[in-house]
C-alpha cells in the first residue's frame, strides 16, 4: 500500500511524527501488529540498524510476503508533542515512512477515533470510561 492509497482510504488514520528531527508520514495502522520504518527513512535519516537473529515474514495489504532482518532498536520519536521509544522494522514502504501498529497504540494507552480521524492519548490519571 502506497501513502496515496493509504490517505484516500475512508478506513485509515494517517499524520505526522517527528523521528531524528525530521517530519515523517505515519500510517496509524490498528491491523498492524508492529511498528515499521521505511528503508528509504533509515537511510535519508542515517538511523542505526541492527541485525535480527532471525528473518521476519511479513505480510502485507497486498498480500505480497516481505522477508526482512533489520531493525532500529529502542528508536526514539514524537507524536504530537509527546516523546516515546519503539523498536521499528525496516520495511521497503512507498510514500509511507513509519507505521505505528496495535502494539504501539495499545502499549502507550492511544485510541484511534476513527470517526473523526485522530488518536486519542488517555490520561492514566484519569481513566475514561470507554463503552460500545
Amino acid at each position: 500500500m502506497t501513502g496515496t492509497e493509504a490517505a484516500g482510504s475512508s478506513n485509515l488514520v494517517m499524520g505526522y511524527c517527528v523521528i531524528a528531527g525530521m517530519k515523517c508520514c505515519v500510517l496509524y495502522d490498528s491491523r498492524a501488529t508492529h511498528f515499521f520504518v521505511s528503508d528509504a527513512c533509515v537511510k535519508c535519516l542515517s538511523l542505526p540498524v541492527c541485525e535480527l537473529q532471525c528473518e521476519l515474514v511479513v505480510s502485507t495489504p497486498a498480500s505480497v510476503l516481505v522477508r526482512m532482518s533489520s531493525l532500529c532498536f529502542s528508536l526514539p520519536m514524537e507524536v504530537k508533542g509527546r516523546r516515546y521509544k519503539g523498536n521499528l522494522i525496516c520495511l521497503p514502504l512507498q510514500e509511507l515512512e513509519v507505521i505505528l501498529g496495535m502494539d504501539w497504540l495499545s502499549t502507550n494507552h492511544i485510541l484511534i477515533d476513527c470517526q473523526e480521524k485522530r488518536l486519542l492519548f488517555l490520561d492514566l490519571e484519569e481513566p475514561e470510561l470507554v463503552s460500545s
